[in-house]
């Protein structure tokens, strides 16, 4: 009894050092790899872990596990590897900033993260994430030299915003079903591909300056989806049946849309600025909430199952369509705002007097060239609010 009564406090006050040696809750700070490695012996890091911005060279948390807080780092511009064999999760943030001289991140069993946020890492070119990402809250990676995404294998993801990482060729996220979020692609290689093949539903999805998107599984969106200065010659969504706004803006080399099954658009719609694309034709699509707007130099215009449009309606083209059969849905009351259909003219127009096709005069349109498309990504609703603010009047 005597032994127990000595031996006991001894074992505890044991243990809580050993929990304190592997955080409390506080900031675990790392200025070099022998920080790291005073933290061999714990499988959960409690706690932000913190590398310092003077960081030099590798480093690596060779025995770690989980980390039940983020892992920081911002400003190692002389850290040139960053590993951790054994992560499996991180609770809170990855947050890597500014390490301009990063060029391998080995993460080989990291699978579950609450977000990802990746800001100028020039010199990361791959991933070595050999499970893969499957769980994250939400992704922000930008201003990286990554040329594909291949180890971010989510199945749902909050916001996926991809954005000014001009060596990126490649995107596929095979296993994503459903974003609950913004998913955005701005200002990457122009030539980048995605293909989001079993994504079924999802919220805001936004996209510039690609050459390719393939979403055939893709059935509703709650919020926008929108195409602005992209470079691919068809779209097809076989399976979307409704979404809020839809718009196809700038895309120079477009001459095919494909929605065969759209039925409803929450929103706006608007086609502008699209001159390879001669003809126009949403057999479906039954109900528009707020307007449709369609400008450019195409020959052919045939929604044929329109029952209700809410907003204005504004169609010209420099080629010579029949208004006949918008003529009479606006006589029925089936569009209800302010309308104007022409065909034939020499300067087609949006509703707000912008140049509806990139060879015709009036004034530029506000989301033509430079930055001004870059500018309505980060407000998908507010933005596209002002865009068809002016149309939804009955």
């Amino acid at each position: 009894m005597a032994f127990l009564k000595y031996a006991l406090p001894a074992l505890l006050a044991t243990q809580a050092v050993f929990a304190a040696d592997c955080g409390d809750g506080d900031s675990i700070k790392i200025e070099n790899q022998s920080d790291a490695d005073g933290y061999s012996t714990c499988k959960t890091l409690k706690g932000d872990v913190e590398v310092s911005e003077h960081y030099s060279g590798d480093l690596n948390f060779q025995s770690v596990e989980e980390i039940d807080g983020s892992l920081n780092i911002d400003g190692a511009a002389n850290m040139t590897s960053l590993s951790a064999p054994n992560l499996e999760s991180i609770s809170e943030t990855f947050q890597l900033n500014g390490l301009t001289t990063l060029a391998s991140l080995s993460f080989g069993s990291l699978t579950t993260v609450k977000s990802i946020k990746w800001t100028a890492l020039p010199n990361l070119q791959t991933l070595d994430f050999t499970k893969g990402v499957t769980e994250a809250g939400s992704v922000a990676i930008t201003n990286t030299g990554l040329t594909n995404l291949d180890g971010i294998s989510l199945k749902t993801v909050g916001t996926f915003d991809i954005t000014e990482n001009v060596q990126l060729k490649t995107v596929n996220v095979n296993n994503l079903k459903n974003a609950t979020g913004l998913i955005n692609f701005a200002g990457n290689m122009d030539t980048l591909e995605i293909e989001l093949p079993n994504l079924v539903g999802g919220t805001n999805m936004t996209f510039r300056n690609v050459s390719s998107v393939s979403i055939p599984s893709l059935k509703e969106l709650s919020g926008q989806l929108g195409f602005w200065g992209d470079s691919f010659q068809s779209f097809s969504a076989p399976n979307l049946t409704e979404t809020a706004d839809l718009v196809f803006n700038d895309n120079s080399k477009l001459n095919n849309v494909s929605m065969p099954n759209l039925k409803t658009v929450n929103g706006g719609f608007q086609i502008a600025r699209n001159d390879k694309l001669s003809a126009i034709d949403f057999p479906s699509l039954e109900q528009v909430t707020g307007a449709i707007d369609f400008s450019g130099k195409f020959d052919k215009a045939s929604i044929s199952s329109l029952k209700n449009v809410k907003g204005g309606f504004n169609m010209q083209s420099t080629g010579n369509f029949s208004c006949d059969s918008f003529d009479k849905l606006h006589d029925d009351k089936v569009i209800r705002g302010t309308y104007k259909c022409k065909s034939d003219t020499a300067n087609p127009t949006t509703k707000d007097g912008s140049s509806g096709s990139t060879t015709s005069g009036g004034k530029a349109s506000s989301t033509s060239e430079g930055a001004a498309p870059m500018n309505v990504a980060p407000m998908p609703a507010m933005g596209l609010a002002a865009i068809f603010g002016a149309l939804l009047a009955l």
